[in-house]
């Protein structure tokens, strides 16, 4: 009964052909790994934004520039019309937007970095010349910048408009060209810390639910774990900031930018280099547990 069985399967097999249904085959030039890892880098960047998706997925990118670009204008304005005599706090205008940025990173992130995983695309992508590497330096590339343009935003109307506003804008361009670097170092290293910690949380699962909360989880908890320590005794609070990346973020800001708080008039904070190598230490973490991560994703 079984050899029947293999004969009659046999002869199916031998019979078996491949039928030409007229699909119109692909002549067009072939760009290779560059040209994959363009398409994977535009197609993150206009997600993190909402670009070719519903209404929707708009919304949080939409208020989240808002909300940060409203109060620089009414600061400006406040400025303005005082003269010059109300002064533009850079540092104190970040700290309410670093949480903003985190909602950005945990609301958009995911969008990227996990939904392949969630509707099992990735066999698709992962063919011929595009390897993990590349998609996961794509996908990164694309959380990275789309965040620096964020954070990026809000320091530069508050750089331009100081000028616009000045009596004499020619003047303060030449005496407020120093902060242009201050500006441009802000926002790269807000980028790279939020942007590294949230898309590597966001590539740790396919569902897109928890990888919102896993995002907004560890920023949270790191900021409980820093605000404990500084009620125990002998810790110092530069020691329990440096656990919090936007508390670190915030005190490099005002470092920056010349500003102080109450705290940073009672203790000196530490210098600024140490908050450079923290934010570029916690961002490369993130984006090397991202190519961690996707090496192990099953496909």
């Amino acid at each position: 009964m079984s050899q029947h069985v293999f004969q009659h399967v046999s002869d199916r097999v031998s019979d078996t052909t491949i039928h030409d249904l007229g699909y119109r085959r692909y002549e067009g030039a072939r760009d290779g790994v560059r040209g994959a890892w363009r398409a994977l880098f535009a197609q993150g960047f206009r997600a993190m934004f909402g670009f070719g998706r519903p209404l929707k997925s708009k919304a949080v990118p939409a208020f989240v520039l808002a909300a940060t670009m409203l109060p620089c204008l009414a600061t400006l304005a406040a400025s303005s019309a005082t003269k010059g005599q109300l002064p533009i706090m850079y540092g104190g205008l970040i700290q309410a937007q670093l949480i903003l940025f985190v909602l950005f990173a945990a609301a958009q992130a995911p969008e990227v970095m996990s939904h392949d995983q969630q509707h099992r695309v990735l066999p698709l992508i992962l063919t011929r010349d595009v390897t993990r590497d590349v998609y996961t330096s794509a996908r990164v590339a694309a959380v990275l910048c789309a965040l620096l343009v964020v954070c990026a935003a809000p320091l530069l109307l508050l750089y331009i408009g100081e000028i616009g506003i000045a009596v004499d804008p020619a003047t303060a361009f030449s005496k407020m060209g120093t902060k242009a670097g201050p500006v441009l170092m802000q926002a790269t290293l807000t980028a790279w810390v939020i942007g590294g910690i949230g898309g590597a949380m966001a590539s740790m699962t396919p569902r897109r639910a928890y990888a919102t909360t896993s995002v907004i989880g560890v920023f949270l908890v790191a900021a409980a774990v820093s605000i404990g320590l500084d009620d125990l005794a002998g810790i110092s609070a530069d020691v329990s900031g440096f656990i919090d990346p936007l508390r670190s973020l915030h005190k490099m800001a005002l470092i920056l930018f010349g500003e102080k708080n109450r705290a940073m008039e009672l203790a000196p904070p530490p210098p600024l280099w140490m908050f450079a190598v923290l934010a570029l230490s916690l961002g490369a973490a993130g984006v090397l547990a991202t190519f961690w991560r996707v090496r192990r994703v099953r496909v």
